[in-house]
């Protein structure tokens, strides 16, 4: 299973529109399709952050469904890569995660691309190419409907 580490801004971004890639990825976490972790600070941190920012209840039952499924990750190495520690911490729930990806908006964290085995992307980047390796690409499945596969399959 894909391991995801989500910026704070991701989760921001993902609870003002319902559509975006951000609220797609949050989504396959509830669903336990992907999963994410964080650890203790920041989860309290985007808790505090987003209950002042979501008003809407339904949201608000939808962000503490995330927050539940979230794995937590005692950060015990530290690192130093990038200017902000906020940006650093968050790097280093990636690392003790093992996460496959780090999901952020961050220019300064987008810049470093890869640490160590964690892939740094946006949110469109992570959502599209988990699209096709689920095989779940719409695109696709219309590409092989159009070409006379009626299940979407080639």
């Amino acid at each position: 299973m894909i391991r995801v580490v989500l910026d704070t801004n991701v989760l921001i971004t993902a609870f003002k529109d319902e559509y975006s890639y951000q609220k797609q990825i949050i989504n396959e976490a509830i669903l336990g399709h992907i999963q994410a972790y964080a650890n203790n600070q920041t989860l309290r941190e985007n808790s505090f952050i987003l209950k002042k920012l979501i008003h809407d209840t339904e949201y608000q039952k939808e962000l503490d469904r995330f927050l539940r499924q979230v794995n937590i990750v005692q950060n015990k190495k530290r690192v130093h890569i990038v200017s902000d520690p906020e940006d650093n911490k968050i790097l280093e729930s990636a690392l003790e995660a093992k996460a496959d990806y780090l999901i952020t908006e961050d220019k300064a964290l987008l810049e470093l691309k890869k640490v160590e085995n964690v892939k740094i992307v946006e949110p469109a980047d992570f959502w599209i190419g988990y699209q096709e390796s689920t095989g779940n690409d719409p695109w696709q499945k219309w590409v092989s409907f159009v070409a006379g596969d009626k299940n979407g399959k080639n």
